[in-house]
């Protein structure tokens, strides 16, 4: 999920650097789990992420977790993510530019 979330966020635009030079950087708050199905060793599973919700200093991202070849749920996930001055480590107001980004996304 962390790797689908650095993905996803650099695809927009807004990866580790460039949440960098902006002052800031993501912290994850809390990491809810749910496991839906098993899954197996030589098993094709596709991860598809999105932002919920973008505030003044947290997002919240959604994760699911596929199985294609019988289009089984067998996860979902949330995470709630703080933006932080990369400094200070306190929470700190996320850049407009980054949440005008992930509202645009597709």
């Amino acid at each position: 999920m962390i790797e689908a979330a650095t993905k996803h966020s650099e695809a927009v635009g807004f990866g580790y650097e460039q949440c960098i030079a902006l002052g800031g950087t993501w912290v994850a708050k809390s990491h809810n789990i749910e496991y839906k199905k098993s899954v197996f060793k030589d098993d094709e599973l596709e991860m598809k992420t999105w932002i919920e919700d973008i505030g003044k200093i947290m997002s919240v991202r959604r994760y699911v977790l596929t199985r294609p070849n019988d289009n089984a749920v067998v996860c979902e996930g949330k995470t709630e993510w703080v933006f932080v001055d990369n400094k200070k480590m306190r929470p700190m107001k996320i850049p407009q530019v980054i949440v005008d980004g992930f509202k645009t996304q597709h």
